[in-house]
């Protein structure tokens, strides 16, 4: 009887099993429903993480009931999610088979739009360049205004990030006349004041200003009013203002302070460090250098960086801290170069862009060309005659534009040339081509057992000319000083400037001595510059260090630092002089390294 009874009970478990399999199989949840969840998830995808994973869960369950669109919108949110937990190389390749899909537009741009979002992290500029254009180009067909806004804010912040800044204030005031959300609107307008004063359109008092705090106060958004703040206070430092500049700043800082938001926080603190110290308080100013590199930790290059390590160089100096001062002088170089090699390397990827779109519209353009005259020969035809007299013109036409190409392609190629090889200001080699010159001319020297030199000098006290007579006097006295240098040199020597204020000079078959007389030359004339020119009366000095095979080796590497460090000495003893590397310089300079590391290992058991 049991047996019986258990029996029926299973069988009736068994039943109920399959009757709850058949109907969980045969339900399909609603389309309204599934607009719903997706709704949902475009909503919360970057405020509410957690709530983001919980409806694509939900939507990857209905995924047998979703349209065909519906799943490459799916594929779409999961690609997003990947991202979102820093798997960029999987998303991409997702990103990328919904542009080789069959999914709508709307996705494709969407998916466009987080491939140039995930490039612009990676530094990827010249792909994330290529996706952009493609994104803008699809724009007429897009309906949406949440996707125009989306990629309007995108081109701007991508443009901006490359230094663009032309083409990031016309995306944000496309941005601000399309938007009537009050958070987009604080955000299309910070940044076109971001391009307002990159581009030197703006002044303490313009009106945009004020407009710009008030559309992120209403918003509450804390991050775009401070960079606003940041924007005032550096025009206030520019017009050597810097109470008014501590004075914007401090009244952002705390509330900028309780977002963490590190990149925000180290331009607030590296203000802060050059206001004060332009104001001449060395301890609030080293105090807020220090906070800038903390803050600066794991954002790679960056300008707040340079600025700090500058600032803390200059406080040390004051001091009479030399190993410290040169210590900081190191971590300052190194971080300026750093951030000058990445401003070249995104300009050199919006020429090469630019070059790219010109060969496309130029081979489209003979495309063109090519099925006319096709059309043409065709019609030609029907008359021997007329056909010659046509083909020759058609002939003459095509080969004046062809030329007509190859003339202006080999033009833009000698224009990327110029840009890669020569300092944009000065006109003088870069530091990359100034490298692989002095290189090959090693070797040559090396191979021929001649003596080669390297001068290495720094304009005196330009920091002072620029804060002082402004930026655009700083420019003339380096395109000067460049000018009375390279008129002097010798057809064989290479000149170049390494960066801000720093020349080099590399001669071949030159012993230290012949070097020692020919930077003494330099010296005075450019200590001869006469600074009227600029509008205004001041002194130009250079302080020089001198070096050669027999002091330093054949090692460029070491050539420049020891012409560095005799520089230095040149610098310490009084500017405007020479100095010839040598032993006790070497000494001094390995001391200092030694000092130098001390002084690390005792921070660090510090901190």
């Amino acid at each position: 009887m049991l047996n019986a009874i258990s029996n029926i009970i299973k069988r009736g478990k068994f039943i109920c099993l399959v009757s709850y399999l058949f109907v969980s199989h045969c339900w399909a949840i609603p389309d309204d429903e599934l607009s719903r969840l997706f709704t949902e998830a475009n909503e919360v995808r970057s405020q509410n993480p957690l709530k983001f994973i919980e409806v694509i869960e939900e939507l990857n369950r209905h995924e047998q009931h979703m349209s065909k669109q519906q799943k490459y919108h799916l594929k779409y949110l999961r690609a997003y999610s990947l991202s979102f937990k820093g798997q960029f190389n999987e998303a991409l390749k997702i990103y990328k088979q919904l542009l080789n899909s069959e999914a709508g537009e709307q996705i494709k741009l969407k998916a466009n739009l987080s491939i140039v979002n995930t490039y612009a992290i990676s530094k990827n500029w010249p792909d994330g360049l290529s996706h952009l254009s493609s994104a803008l180009n699809s724009l007429p067909t897009i309906a949406d205004n949440s996707l125009n806004e989306r990629a309007f804010a995108i081109a701007a912040i991508f443009y901006n990030q490359l230094g663009q800044y032309k083409l990031g204030l016309s995306y944000a005031q496309k941005l601000d006349k399309l938007t009537d959300d009050k958070r987009t609107l604080c955000f299309a307008k910070q940044l076109a004041l971001e391009s307002q004063f990159k581009l030197g359109q703006l002044s303490e008092d313009s009106p945009q200003i004020a407009q710009g705090l008030q559309a992120c106060q209403q918003s509450n958004e804390v991050v775009m009013e401070s960079a606003i703040y940041s924007y005032l206070a550096e025009l206030y430092l520019d017009n050597n203002q810097p109470l008014q500049a501590i004075a914007t700043l401090e009244k952002q800082l705390e509330s900028l302070t309780a977002t963490k938001y590190a990149p925000a926080l180290a331009r607030y603190y590296s203000l802060l460090a050059h206001a004060h110290h332009k104001n001449s308080n060395q301890p609030e100013s080293e105090s807020y250098a220090l906070k800038t590199l903390e803050q600066s930790k794991g954002i790679g290059s960056n300008k707040p960086s340079v600025t700090a390590y500058n600032i803390l160089f200059q406080i040390a100096e004051s001091r009479g801290e030399h190993q410290q001062a040169l210590a900081y002088h190191q971590e300052y170089a190194a971080a300026d170069k750093a951030y000058l090699d990445e401003v070249k390397t995104k300009h050199l990827a919006f020429q090469l862009a630019q070059h790219q779109a010109t060969e496309q519209k130029n081979q489209i353009k003979l495309l063109d060309d090519q099925n006319r005259l096709l059309r043409l020969e065709q019609k030609l035809s029907r008359s021997e005659t007329e056909n010659n007299r046509l083909f020759i013109s058609l002939l003459t036409v095509s080969i004046l534009l062809l030329a007509g190409m190859v003339y202006k392609s080999r033009t833009t190629q000698k224009r990327l040339k110029l840009l890669a090889e020569y300092d944009a200001l000065t006109k003088v080699h870069n530091r990359g081509h100034f490298t692989q010159q002095a290189l090959n001319a090693i070797d040559y020297c090396s191979k021929n057992q001649q003596a080669a030199s390297c001068i290495l000098f720094d304009l005196d006290k330009f920091k002072s000319i620029n804060d002082t007579y402004g930026h655009a006097t700083g420019d003339w006295v380096l395109k000067q000083v460049a000018q009375v240098c390279q008129a002097h040199s010798r057809k064989s020597d290479l000149f170049a400037r390494l960066g801000g204020e720093e020349f080099c000079i590399f001669l071949p078959s030159c012993d230290v001595n012949t070097a020692a007389q020919l930077a003494e030359e330099y010296r005075k004339l450019i200590a001869a510059i006469d600074s009227n020119g600029s509008g205004f009366e001041f002194a130009i000095s250079a302080s020089f260090g001198v070096t050669d095979f027999s002091l330093s080796g054949t090692n460029l590497d070491k050539m420049i630092a020891d012409s560095d460090h005799a520089m230095y000495v040149s610098k310490k003893t009084g500017r405007n002089r020479v100095t010839i590397f040598s032993d006790g310089i070497a000494e001094f300079k390995r001391n200092k390294q030694a000092n130098s590391a001390m002084g690390s290992q005792t921070t660090e058991a510090r901190v």
